[in-house]
């Protein structure tokens, strides 16, 4: 049996580092267009970023949730 989503405290930990992650990516993305000598960095943060993503891949379920009646959300329609 699969824990859900909501319920694994560290699946969400997992995917709030890597949100973190993708931010500083973009930050020293900028910087590294000012200065190069910065690229190892912007370097090891993608790296860090395709471990995180492989983790998250193994650790969250492949199928979605299903939302129930009490569940706030927005449709958005395009």
């Amino acid at each position: 049996m699969s824990t859900p989503f909501w319920g694994n405290i560290d699946s969400r930990r997992l995917a709030r580092a890597y949100v973190a992650l993708a931010f500083a990516q973009d930050v020293a993305k900028g910087y590294v267009n000012e200065n190069a000598s910065l690229h190892p960095l912007l370097t090891a943060l993608d790296m860090s970023a395709k471990l995180l993503e492989e983790i998250l891949e193994d650790v969250l379920p492949e199928e979605e949730v299903p939302t129930t009646d009490n569940t706030d959300y927005i449709e958005v329609v395009m």
